[in-house]
C-alpha cells in the first residue's frame, strides 16, 4: 500500500472516531447534568478516547 493511501486511511479514522467521541462526550454531560446514571457514557466516551489516541499515535509514528 503507498504510504499516502494509508496516512488518508488513517486521517479518515481519526475523523470517524474523533466524531464519535465528541458525540459520546456531549452525551456523557448531558446524562450528568440531568442527573442519570453516566458509567455507561463514561466508559464509551473512554474507550473512543483510547482508540482515537492509539489512532493518531500510528498516525504520527508513519
Amino acid at each position: 500500500m503507498h504510504p499516502r493511501a494509508r496516512a488518508q486511511r488513517l486521517e479518515m479514522v481519526i475523523g470517524i472516531l474523533g466524531f464519535f467521541a465528541v458525540v459520546a462526550f456531549i452525551i456523557t454531560v448531558v446524562a450528568e447534568l440531568r442527573g442519570q446514571p453516566a458509567l455507561r457514557p463514561a466508559l464509551v466516551l473512554a474507550g473512543f478516547v483510547v482508540a482515537l489516541a492509539a489512532v493518531v499515535y500510528v498516525r504520527r509514528k508513519n
